[in-house]
This record gives structure tokens, sequence and C-alpha cells, in this order.
């Protein structure tokens, strides 16, 4: 697989900058400063908040969405002890972003991190897209491209609790979330005539949650789930706030913090919220609602370890009943790895996707991981040239972290125990490899949507 533009001026950037003086330091360089990074991940110096900034949003419809925005970027500006470090990765939705004149380049970390939007000359179409549990906006800076290509204003949101630093998420709850997720989808409904809702994992739940609790409105026309959250992959997850509760045990892990992007230490409360998340959505709750007549979209992998692949075909497939659910005959459904692990009581009529790997860079890939999906292999951040390695197996082993960190060549995928006993060391997968099939599955997906909207 080619190397993006993109991907080359970060190399060139790291290459220009390893060797610069510790004041010029990066969101990029940082990354191969090994000793920063064991030192970060034994103190916790990026785990913390650095105040108490203000939190407060009223999040009723009425405010204008351009009031949101501002709010949540002087949040982070106040309380990401790196809001202001440089930050140079280029993505084409910044550079976007910069050309719509909403961005300065280069960035700072605040600036790719803040909620945005995309904007369109007209009012007609929009697409809002939800992050999920310890992310931000910046994981849909790859996805939203493909809206904006398709004519959409593309919108996103930042949680709270995210965005900031980890120990954040150790005081917020799902209703929290919910209320802004609320807030987001009928301001833009306000501001809209169509509108299309995409969640990633915890953002998928409370997508489904907000769609199912009341009749949805009209002017919603599809929903798009990537590796949505319906159960945890580990069953031991309602245990998380129990064990909350007993002193100075607040961490499920502790690491570097070192992606700017992204937490990577994780608090017992954050597993308590996301569980109550996808216990608004459990199976037996959901068939008792009111289902939306709209078509759904999916993406998953069979090697999940975060997410119960299982109990997500399960969930789609209770979504599907035409008897409710009309508008079904256009659900799709992307599946990464082998389709014969799909239930052979999943709807025969369903449409199942599954590319195949046809160049040697998916080969050497084993498994598709949960959070790889929305990332294009030309991120250059997370992609293939990209300087981030996820080496979160390794938590416990800091001479195995540390050969994960700077292996020449990494092995790569999802983090399952197979993989991670057969290899040495092990880089969980940021991207995906079938990035440009999805992204045409995506368009189709849209055009047929639109064909039947039309028709009605």
């Amino acid at each position: 697989m080619f190397m993006s533009l993109n991907g080359i001026l970060l190399t060139l950037t790291l290459l220009t900058t390893s060797s610069l003086a510790i004041g010029q330091t990066n969101c990029v360089t940082q990354l191969t400063d090994l000793n920063y990074i064991m030192n970060s991940k034994k103190q916790g110096l990026l785990r913390f908040e650095k105040s108490n900034a203000n939190t407060d949003f009223s999040y009723q419809s009425e405010q204008a969405f351009s009031d949101y925005l501002s709010f949540a970027y002087q949040h982070i500006l106040a309380a990401n002890p790196r809001a202001s470090m440089p930050c140079p990765v280029l993505t084409d939705t910044y550079q976007l972003l910069v050309k719509q004149q909403q961005r300065t380049s280069p960035p700072n970390i605040v600036d790719l991190i803040a909620p945005f939007e995309l904007r369109q000359n007209n009012n007609h179409k929009a697409v809002l897209l939800i992050h999920g549990l310890t992310d931000s906006p910046f994981t849909y800076h790859d996805l939203a491209q493909i809206y904006f290509q398709q004519g959409y204003t593309v919108r996103t949101l930042l949680l709270p609790g995210h965005g900031t630093a980890a120990d954040a998420l150790s005081s917020i709850n799902a209703k929290q979330w919910q209320q802004a997720v609320d807030y987001a989808i009928k301001r833009t409904i306000k501001d809209f005539d169509q509108v299309i809702l995409g969640g990633y994992s915890t953002g998928a739940a409370l997508l489904l949650n907000y769609l199912t609790v009341k009749p949805a409105n009209p002017k919603i026309t599809a929903l798009m789930l990537f590796s949505p959250a319906t159960e945890p992959h580990n069953k031991n997850g309602w245990l998380a706030k129990w064990i909350d509760r007993i002193p100075f045990v607040n961490w499920i892990d502790k690491d570097a913090d070192i992606d700017f992007a992204k937490y990577e230490s994780f608090p017992f409360n954050a597993a308590t919220a996301a569980d109550d998340a996808m216990r608004s959505i459990a199976l037996p709750e959901l068939i008792e609602r009111q289902l939306p007549n709209l078509a759904i979209f999916s993406v998953m992998s069979d090697v999940d370890t975060t997410i119960d692949t299982r109990a997500s075909l399960l969930l789609l497939s209770a979504l599907h009943d035409v008897k409710i659910r009309p508008a079904n005959s256009l659900d799709t459904l992307v599946y990464y790895g082998n389709k014969t692990t799909i239930t052979s009581d999943f709807p025969k009529d369903y449409r199942v996707l599954n590319p195949q790997c046809k160049n040697a860079t998916c080969k050497n890939i084993h498994g598709i991981s949960h959070i790889a999906v929305v990332n294009s292999p030309d991120n250059p951040y997370y992609g293939i040239a990209g300087a981030y390695r996820n080496c979160g197996s390794y938590l416990d082993d800091d001479t195995l972290y540390k050969q994960c960190k700077t292996t020449e060549k990494p092995n790569i995928g999802e983090r399952t125990a197979e993989n991670i006993a057969a290899f040495p060391t092990f880089q969980r997968l940021t991207y995906n490899p079938y990035f440009t099939e999805q992204a045409l599955y995506i368009k189709q997906f849209i055009k047929q949507v639109e064909g039947s909207q039309g028709n009605q």
C-alpha cells in the first residue's frame, strides 16, 4: 500500500525534529522519548486535569451549535495538560477546517481533538458523529471526509469527561453522556432537513438509546454503527462500580497517556458508565421499545476484544424485524474476518459485506481490532506511517512495553490471548487496512438511503 502525502510529510517531520531540543517537543516527537513515556506511565504525568475548568453547558437545544463548539474548545484548553502543545498531524479534515477558517495552521493538540463542524453551503443534510469511550472527535477525521464528499455537513460531539485527562472519567456517568448526545441530535434536527446519525463504540449505544426511547424524528434518515458497544467482551464489567467503591482503588489501567487523541489510562468509573450505557440497550429491554424505521449500516470485527461481537449480531438481528422496520431492506453489515463466525440464526436477507485481503500489507495483520475500523491507513498519526503505537497489552511488564514501543517491525492486529502468546511484542492495530472498501460501502449505502427517501 502506498504511503499518502500526509504520511510522507509526517515521516519527514519525525526525521527533522527527532534531534531537536526538548523545548521544541511536540505530540509526535514525544512519542519517541521513551524515558518521558516510562516516567509518565509511572507517575501519571498526563493522567490528571490541570485545573477544575468550567464544565457547565446547558445542553438545551435552543443553544446554537457554534456556542457549544466554542465552549468545548475552551474547556479543553483550560483542563488538558497538553492542550497548547504543537501537534503537526495534518489530516485532510484539519486542512479543510483551516480552509474554512475554523482552525489555524500549524495545529496544537486542542485544535485536533476539539469537536468540529465541516460546513457545506446549505442546510439540506448533515451527519452527526459520536465518538466512543476514552476517545475524542479526532476519531472521525478520516470518516468525516467520506460524508463531506457526499455533500453532508459533518458535526462531531465531545462526550463529557473527554478531551482533557483520563481522571475526568472518574466523576462522569452515562446520563451526562446521553444529555450531550440528545442535545446534539435535537440541535442538528433544528438546523438541517435530513440527518444521518453515526456512532462509534459507546457512541453507538448512546444513539441507539436515544432512537428507541421515543419515536425518531422523520428528519433522521439512517443510523451508522462502528464497532457498536452492545456487551463487553469481559463479562465482569458490572463489577467495576463495586470495585470503584474500595478506597484508593481507582484505576483499571495506568498507562502513559501519551496518545494525544485518546486516553490510555482507564478508571473503574469509566467502565461503570460504559456498562450503564450498554445496559440501556440490552436486548430484553430494546425489543420492548419502538424500533426506529431507519436503514442501519454497521461495521464490526470477528475478533473484537473490547465488545462481544456475538451480542452485536444478536442486536442487529432484533433491529431487523420487517414488521416494525420496513426500512430494513437497506440494512448493511461490514464484517471483518471469518464470515463463518456469523451466527446461523442471523437474518438470511441481511446484506453482509466481507472484504478479503488482496495485498501483502493486510496479510501481515492478525485480526481487525475494535479501535481500527474508523481510521484510514493513510492517517498521519494512527496509520501505516504514523508514529503512535498502542502497547496497552504490556502495562504490567515494562520490558515488553518498551520493546513494543521500539521494535522495528512489531506484529500488529487485535490483542487476543492467542496473538499475545504467539508474538513476543504485539501492537494493537490502529488503522483499517480495508478503509478504501469501507468508504465505498458507506457511499453506496448513502445513495440507497437518499434514493429511498426520494421515493417516499
